[in-house]
């Protein structure tokens, strides 16, 4: 596959998948685990003959494409132009069917994030059971030794809690209007609770605040995430987008209303004087004697004054 045509097809792959909720995934080359349904598609990335399709979770699939090989896009009931049973992925969300073709390899994994690996330490409780300790997590986040860490990066710390994706995250922080790099340090018990309640109420019912569900069951109309140009909601500034952590993951916040615990910016400033080096003078004739005369002026000036 020649790089035109890879950036051409991560172009369309992103126009039709990023944002969308997983409905159905079949990669019977892969034996890796498989991103769950219902995990939002939060990036596509091309480089080197290979696509990878990111979800919010971090799990990556990635396809190595032969020389004929690619990805096409489908409408939902579109006629295939290749036997369905010949593609090596098919990813489908709700209005769109890719389906990628003469591929090398096939690979899924978890995009590696050092605060989320499990070895690290004992997995926090899992907000998806019912049966959740909330102040378990809430005690977790108030004693994280790391006390300048970012809340965003706390809240994908599976130490903490497991299963806040990152379609959670960004909504989560905006619900509570929480400055996304606000660090852990500077919050309140209340202020965890909250975030932790909130992510618990989210998970258990499957619905993102503010979005509502279309007939289907897909949240649409999210207050941050994927939002980003749009004007917030509640204060109507315009939603931004970053890459944010160690696995630099995509972020979306409003800079207008999330300001709670913003952290504090180092203001330009003008020093009282400006060290100089005397070797670089202009060498222009007329500046060497006007310097002549400030260092005589100055020199005498010292003079009288013993």
């Amino acid at each position: 596959m020649s790089e035109i045509a890879l950036y051409r097809s991560a172009v369309a792959l992103r126009t039709a998948l990023i944002g969308k909720e997983l409905i159905r995934i079949n990669a019977p080359l892969s034996a890796g685990p498989l991103p769950e349904v219902g995990s939002t598609i939060e990036e596509v990335r091309s480089h080197n003959k290979s696509i990878e399709i990111v979800w919010d979770d971090g799990m990556v699939l990635e396809t190595q494409l032969r020389l004929l090989g690619g990805w096409h896009l489908y409408r939902q009931g579109e006629v295939w132009k290749k036997p369905q049973d010949s593609a090596h992925v098919v990813v489908e969300v709700d209005e769109w069917v890719a389906a990628c073709f003469n591929s090398s390899s096939v690979e899924t994994y978890r995009d590696f994030d050092p605060r989320r690996h499990p070895l690290l330490g004992t997995l926090g409780p899992d907000l998806r059971s019912p049966s959740a300790d909330i102040e378990e997590c809430v005690d977790r986040m108030m004693g994280y030794e790391e006390r300048d860490e970012t809340i965003s990066e706390v809240l994908h710390d599976q130490r903490i809690m497991v299963g806040v994706g990152n379609v959670y995250r960004c909504e989560i922080l905006w619900a509570c209007e929480i400055h996304p790099w606000a660090q852990i340090g500077t919050l309140k018990r209340a202020e965890c609770r909250e975030l932790v309640q909130l992510a618990y109420e989210m998970l258990q019912s499957n619905y993102v605040h503010p979005a509502h569900k279309s007939a289907e069951g897909v949240a649409h109309d999210l207050a941050a995430y994927g939002r980003q140009g749009k004007a917030c909601h509640r204060c109507g500034d315009l939603i931004r987008v970053a890459h944010h952590g160690e696995a630099s993951r995509v972020l979306y916040w409003c800079p207008g209303c999330q300001t709670a615990h913003q952290p504090l910016v180092r203001p330009n400033f003008t020093p009282l004087s400006i060290e100089r080096d005397g070797m670089y003078v202009d060498q222009h004739p007329a500046a060497q004697m006007f310097m002549q005369d400030v260092i005589s002026a100055r020199d005498n000036s010292q003079h009288n004054t013993y």
